[in-house]
């Protein structure tokens, strides 16, 4: 008897990969479609390859696996889990009120909820990252403050020790972060040692500190640590962070909002 490419897990995990080089992410739903086996055996692939590090597992499937170092391109990170992003963002923006002052921090995320923002009145947003000063509709009574600082080629943030002084002489409502990796139990992670001092900086210039990411954040890995998960006083993620993370930073921090 011949056996099928499909019938043989190296096979089928050779054709997980080569999705993988292209769509970076896979659900085990797709993983089954895709190899033509059930979703127990798509499954049991993906955690098989978890375990020799090709892959990273998320909630409901995985991620092509990454060194700490590796960061995604701007406008790579601008198409991923948009549907997530968007919910987090609006939920984010629910927080904001007539009169703030807020900090919003580089990333896709942090765009969305500049988007959502622009029927606050009196609203003072500060922000290292140009994309959000350029594109974000305000109302006429409030205020847009852009740090300074020599702008990252690719990524359209701005860091520097220029940033960094200029932000610690803030004090606003609510500080707005973003972050490349989170683990529940060490902390939050950047991949790049360039934005630590703006990020610390950032942290440290809220009333209220808000991180909003996405789930597929809690499964990734990054090099260097920003701070602690205690550090935030409410965390804003979607559903597929899955119940077990979940119930860890329900323990760390005074809110959690999953949408």
């Amino acid at each position: 008897m011949v056996q099928t490419n499909n019938s043989i897990p190296a096979g089928r995990q050779q054709r997980i990969m080569d999705f993988l080089s292209v769509n970076d992410s896979i659900s085990i739903k797709e993983a089954a479609e895709f190899c033509n086996v059930s979703e127990a055996t798509a499954r049991r692939d993906l955690d098989d390859m978890a375990l020799t590090d090709l892959v990273e597992r998320t909630h409901g499937g995985a991620i092509l696996h990454r060194g700490t170092g590796f960061e995604a391109i701007h406008a790579e990170k601008q198409t991923v889990m948009i549907p997530e992003k968007k919910k987090i963002a609006k939920a984010a923006a629910e927080l904001v009120r007539d009169g703030d002052s807020i900090f919003l921090d580089s990333g896709t995320t942090a765009c969305m909820l500049a988007e959502q923002l622009s029927t606050v009145k009196r609203l003072t947003i500060v922000t290292n990252n140009l994309d959000i000063a350029y594109a974000a509709k305000m109302d006429p009574s409030s205020t847009m403050i852009v740090t300074g600082g020599f702008r990252r080629d690719g990524y359209n943030v701005l860091v520097g020790d220029i940033g960094e002084e200029f932000i610690k002489k803030l004090y606003v409502d609510i500080a707005f972060l973003g972050a490349d990796a989170v683990n529940v139990e060490k902390g939050v992670f950047n991949s790049n040692f360039l934005e630590i001092g703006i990020k610390k900086s950032i942290l440290n210039c809220g009333k209220k500190r808000v991180m909003i990411s996405d789930c597929s954040k809690f499964s990734k890995k990054a090099l260097a640590k920003v701070c602690d998960i205690e550090d935030f006083d409410c965390i804003i993620t979607d559903e597929g962070i899955g119940e077990e993370k979940r119930k860890v930073l329900e323990e760390k921090i005074p809110r959690l909002i999953v949408v």
